[in-house]
């Protein structure tokens, strides 16, 4: 059950109180369960939970400076561009020949590979 280890001890605390107490603490158990749930320990005396600060919400994110916002993007080299080219290529050639090359036992991955060393081979 996802989730279980880390809410189990939700429950497993105050259950365990009751059962020490007896079971005239089971009152109690739905207000333990709320404060359990909220953070605070249900075990810890109240005067020591109210001496802690309450828990902060996590801290937002700050904005990305301007600067880099407009930093414009690195153009491609022509290496880069020709494998673009290369893989739109042989991806063309692999739905033209899907049948028949998966009838090969040939899969995406390996003729993709054998593709593009074919087409730089002969220089596109």
């Amino acid at each position: 059950m996802p989730g279980h280890a880390r809410t189990r001890h939700l429950v497993a605390r105050p259950l365990l109180v009751a059962l020490t107490l007896g079971l005239g603490a089971l009152a109690g158990m739905p207000a333990a369960l709320g404060q359990a749930a909220q953070g605070a320990n249900p075990l810890r005396p109240a005067s020591s939970r109210a001496a802690q600060p309450p828990a902060s919400p996590a801290p937002q994110a700050s904005p990305a400076p301007q600067a880099e916002a407009e930093k414009p993007k690195r153009q491609r080299s022509q290496a880069q561009l020709a494998n673009d080219n290369r893989m739109r290529a042989c991806g063309q050639e692999w739905r033209a020949n899907r049948d028949k090359l998966k009838a090969e036992g040939k899969t995406w991955r390996v003729f993709n590979v054998e593709c593009r060393a074919r087409l730089k081979a002969q220089g596109r």
